[in-house]
């Protein structure tokens, strides 16, 4: 079958992918894996093949998808993520371990209430089952993005873990390009680098090591405490150590005073000689 009728048929079948608000994420990806099957006997192609397809032609509609379009989109993003890492030879509690902790901090809020449900005097942690959809929130809340928005974040975090340094490469000529407008780079192994040491960040330790899977966090160039949103363009996966030197400081005045820093230093230096 030609690429452009391939196409049609895809449109086709997206077009045809209703999905309800109420739909579990269980209940999504099911429904997802049968058209997934359907479209791909059709068009005599393999599952995967659809569906970076189908991946392909939502990410064509970049910030004006709409709310049902980015619910697939993560939906096909997840189930492919977690496919690509299979056949690539990872564990599968290591995969989940990322998939959720995406979904965490990209749809989900962090803890957001003053005092614990559990521990009387502590602040809310993450074991009281305290995380909301970031979309529950009013507006002003520093934890408040729109649907769209947030999903598109979670989004970023996949295409960007698979941009790591050592990640498994993509399908050839499948999506690498596509998400340029969300990332800013091709998805292809080691292009994506922490955004405050500019240094890789590893891929197969993020998928098989806990402590270091822990180590990576979501990050906000414009601090939300400092009126940075959690949208995509402000949102970053980044190492620990880069959070803790970020602090509340936005980037510009993070690199203002490492050059102030780097300077004083220097003038030192030659005062001492």
């Amino acid at each position: 079958m030609q690429e452009s009728q391939a196409d049609d048929v895809i449109n086709k079948q997206l077009s045809l992918f209703k999905i309800s608000k109420n739909e579990t994420y269980d209940k999504l990806i099911q429904k997802e894996n049968e058209f997934i099957n359907k479209s791909a006997h059709k068009l005599n192609r393999s599952p995967i093949e659809v569906q970076l397809r189908w991946i392909k032609e939502l990410a064509l509609q970049k910030y004006e998808i709409s709310e049902d379009n980015v619910r697939i989109l993560i939906t096909l993003i997840t189930s492919f993520f977690r496919k690509h890492l299979l056949s690539a030879g990872y564990e599968k509690a290591g995969i989940k371990a990322v998939i959720t902790k995406f979904r965490d901090a990209g749809r989900r809020s962090g803890p957001w209430k003053q005092a614990s449900s559990r521990i009387a005097g502590i602040p809310q942690d993450g074991d009281d089952g305290n995380r909301r959809r970031r979309w529950d929130f009013e507006t002003d809340h520093k934890f408040y993005a729109n649907n769209v928005d947030a999903t598109l974040v979670e989004v970023k975090y996949f295409l960007q873990t698979l941009s790591m340094a050592g990640a498994p490469s993509l399908p050839v000529n499948s999506i690498q390009e596509s998400f340029i407008w969300l990332l800013d780079h091709p998805i292809e192994p080691g292009m994506y680098l922490d955004p405050i040491q500019l240094i890789p960040i590893e891929f197969p330790q993020f998928i098989n090591n806990p402590k270091y899977r822990k180590s990576i966090q979501s990050g906000h160039l414009i601090p939300l405490k400092r009126g940075g949103r959690h949208k995509p363009d402000n949102t970053f996966l980044m190492l620990e150590r880069s959070n803790q030197i970020q602090g509340d400081q936005t980037l510009e005045e993070l690199l203002e005073l490492m050059e102030r820093v780097v300077r004083s230093y220097q003038e030192k230096r030659q005062n001492n000689k």
